[in-house]
This record gives C-alpha cells, sequence and structure tokens, in this order.
C-alpha cells in the first residue's frame, strides 16, 4: 500500500517536493486545514462535494462530534438520570 521509493535522502526529499508541487500546482485540489481546534493537520479532501471537515474520524472527527453531543446534553439540562441508562426514569 502507498508509494513505495528508494536512495537516499535527498532523492526522497526531491520526490516529496515534486510530488507536493504537482498536488499545489492541480487546480481540482482541494486542501484543507482540520476543523478540530487543535489540531495541525492539512488533507487533501477527496470527498463529494469538498465537504469532509476534518483529518479523519477515528481521532478528530469522534472528538468534534462527541464534544457537540456532550454540549446538547448539558444544554438541554439532561444530566444523566439515576438509572444510567440515559431515558426518562420509571
Amino acid at each position: 500500500m502507498g508509494l513505495h521509493t528508494s536512495g537516499d535522502l535527498p532523492a526522497a526529499l526531491s520526490q516529496l517536493v515534486r510530488s507536493g508541487l504537482t498536488l499545489l500546482a492541480d487546480p481540482h485540489a482541494c486542501l484543507k486545514e482540520c476543523g478540530r481546534p487543535g489540531c495541525t493537520r492539512v488533507y487533501l479532501d477527496r470527498s463529494r462535494g469538498a465537504r469532509r471537515a476534518w483529518c479523519g474520524m477515528e481521532e478528530c472527527g469522534n472528538r468534534v462530534k462527541a464534544a457537540a453531543y456532550r454540549a446538547r446534553r448539558r444544554g438541554a439540562g439532561q444530566g444523566r438520570p439515576e438509572d444510567g441508562f440515559g431515558g426518562q426514569p420509571r
């Protein structure tokens, strides 16, 4: 998986710079910065409509969605009920 090249450090850096220049020259490439505060990653958005918001769902997307869920629960005044199941007390 991925691209494998061989050579010394200058050859590897040269390939990296060439790939970066090719990407930056592509008018259809959509480079974005991750939408999670505190994340410094930049990614290539290949999603339909270029609507992706995070560098990855596994880490950043999950954290943002979990924080939004907790904020909604706090804002609605819904603390955890005594039964611990998240529903209305019976």
